[in-house]
């Protein structure tokens, strides 16, 4: 067998130059030392070219192995190797490129004899080899207690408790045990199934038992193990009172340690006791997997039957597997756009379809997921809330404007009684122009209403805005210190002030504006933010506002450019309403970005 030629180094280019010089299938490039996490078996043999600047990529398991030492000359790791005695040769970065092929077969000779007076050492050591025994299989009367013992642990293969507890109670009878612990891994270590016993996933056991899966008997020790981990051993066996330890192993990784007591029958556990401690290790672990495989299954299943009570109209589907036919056209519908576009769709009820549904694309397979549910009452009810706003609103509207012409009609009917013959008193006249000016205000508000959805959103600071009302209507306004910016058309809001203010203060009579103050305050930040503007004052009325309106009164909405301001503000998320202030009865107006 070729002796295997191992170049420790990090650097391509140097690695390359290197493998020219070797025979092929005889070079492994080591980049770490996970290349041997197991160390060497007796017999191996290797020659490793070690760069100095890789030293700490060598594995310790070629540590003894015949070594090319290549580095700088005159450095420290240089010298110091020499000094050390570290390397059988010693190499420049240049002699290196050209002089391996000299050296290396005198060393692979080295190292095949080093290989050779290791094995023999170790055969040496090793005790004499015993004629393997047949396998002990359980007798025959054991037949009944087996089957016994698999029922059982199929029945409660669901829960890991029992299911413990049930190969506790078979190792009294299978295995002979007056006494057994299991010990299973879990989130910190290994933690015993009764009592407080407890080893860590780092204590030399589970090393120990990790490199040699097999059963250990107290009282016939047979495996050359480490002087450290044979007397972890032995100090477990003694303060958990067992004469044997037998491993649920699964490749490699320990997943739990069985510790048996004495024998019941006060003997020492024999070869066939040690055979059985074996398999019943083994179906231990395969259970163990099983058990948490159907404990998960189980609680999948409780999910499916609570979601199939609460949520019944829910789907997934295999990437060409087709609706069931009992499902909805619209969700149908939804779910070949779903496949179509490969991205979440919905889809709100309305008047022609009263299902809320989503589909989306199940990214683990390919298929698709739906959910939908029956929204009919909801599309109803929306319905009525929409007839009874809608009807509310007519009927604002025919009591504002009810209110607007009959007041304006009091003098044209007056005139009317007046013939060709007759004319009217002055006051009459100047009653009437009046009430024609109110008219064709009224046109231009009427004009306004057809064009409120027409307007367009820019951003300000209420504050300006404010400042411009105070200023065209001769009115205090107070602000703050702090900018209010709104997302809000600006015409708009700036009707709205006015006609509120100009009504209240035509219902002050000779007070006009006078005292009265117009304050903006803020609330909330971000996309909740809203502007605050309160009209604070003495003698304040407005008609629909303040006073507020009584059940069973004379219904009274006011004037038209109050109700407009009304509509503008709910348009702006907000709203008006009269409350005590600080200094009497104030209006509050609220308005957020629309």
């Amino acid at each position: 067998m070729p002796t295997l030629v191992v170049l420790a180094t990090a650097d391509s280019k140097l690695a390359s130059a290197w493998e020219r010089q070797l025979p092929p299938g005889r070079t492994v490039l080591l980049l770490g030392a996970q290349e041997f996490p197991g160390g060497t078996p007796p017999g191996f043999a290797a020659v490793v070219v070690l760069d100095a600047a890789a030293e700490a990529l060598l594995p310790a398991a070629l540590a003894r192995s015949p070594t090319i030492f290549v580095g700088e000359p005159r450095s420290l790791p240089f010298e110091q190797a020499k000094l050390s005695g570290r390397a059988k040769a010693y190499l420049s970065y240049e002699e290196s490129a050209s002089r391996l092929r000299e050296l290396l077969p005198l060393l692979e000779e080295l190292a095949e004899k080093q290989s050779m007076l290791d094995l023999v050492v170790e055969k040496n050591r090793r005790p004499e080899p015993t004629r393997p025994s047949a396998r002990i299989l359980p007798p025959a009367a054991d037949s009944a207690e087996w089957w016994d013992f698999l029922e059982g642990a199929v029945e409660n293969l669901d829960t890991r408790d029992r299911l413990v507890t049930e190969f506790r109670r078979a190792s009294r009878h299978l295995l002979r045990a007056s006494h057994t612990v299991f010990f299973l891994r879990d989130a910190d270590g290994f933690r015993a199934d009764r009592g407080t016993s407890h080893f860590g996933s780092d204590d030399p056991i589970v090393a120990f038992f990790e490199n040699h899966p097999a059963v250990i008997d107290g009282n016939v020790w047979e495996i050359q193990a480490d002087p450290v981990a044979e007397l972890a051993v032995r100090n477990r066996l003694a303060l958990w009172g067992a004469r044997l330890l037998a491993p649920v192993h699964d490749n490699g990784r320990l997943l739990g340690l069985i510790a048996l007591g004495v024998r019941d029958d006060g003997q020492p556990y024999d070869e066939a006791d040690r055979a059985r401690a074996v398999f019943f290790a083994r179906l231990l672990r395969h259970c163990l997997a099983k058990s948490a495989q159907m404990s998960r299954l189980g609680l999948l299943t409780d999910h499916a039957i609570v979601g199939a009570k609460y949520f019944p109209n829910t789907l997934v589907l295999a990437p060409d597997e087709n609706a069931p036919r009992h499902v909805p056209v619209a969700v149908r519908d939804l779910i070949g756009r779903a496949r179509r576009t490969r991205e979440i769709c919905r889809v709100a009820p309305c008047d022609r379809q009263p299902f809320r549904a989503s589909a989306g694309l199940v990214a683990e397979t390919g298929g698709i997921w739906a959910f939908w549910e029956e929204a009919s009452a909801e599309v109803q009810d929306t319905a009525i809330r929409q007839r009874v706003s809608r009807r509310g609103l007519l009927r604002e509207i025919a009591l504002t404007l009810s209110h607007e012409l009959g007041n304006g009609l009091v003098s044209l009917a007056t005139l009317r009684q007046f013939g060709p013959d007759k004319l009217p008193p002055p006051q009459l006249l100047e009653t009437v122009r009046g009430d024609i000016s109110r008219f064709e205000v009224l046109n231009r508000q009427l004009g306004l209403m057809q064009t409120l959805h027409e307007a367009e959103a820019s951003e300000l600071d209420m504050r300006e805005l404010a400042q411009a009302v105070g200023a065209a209507l001769s009115l205090n306004v107070e602000i703050g210190p702090d900018p209010v910016r709104l997302l809000v058309a600006k015409d708009l809001v700036e009707f709205a002030l006015r006609s509120l203010i100009e009504t209240i203060a035509e219902n002050r009579g000779s007070h006009g504006t006078r005292e009265l103050v117009l304050q903006v305050r803020s609330s909330g930040e971000g996309a909740n933010l809203t502007a605050l503007l309160s009209i604070q004052g003495k003698h304040l009325e407005l008609e629909g506002i303040l006073p507020e309106p009584v059940d069973g009164s004379v219904p009274n909405q006011g004037r038209l450019g109050v109700f407009l301001a009304k509509e503008i503000l709910r348009l702006h998320h907000g709203e008006i309403h009269a409350g005590p202030g600080l200094e009497g009865t104030e209006i509050l107006i609220s308005l957020r970005s629309c």
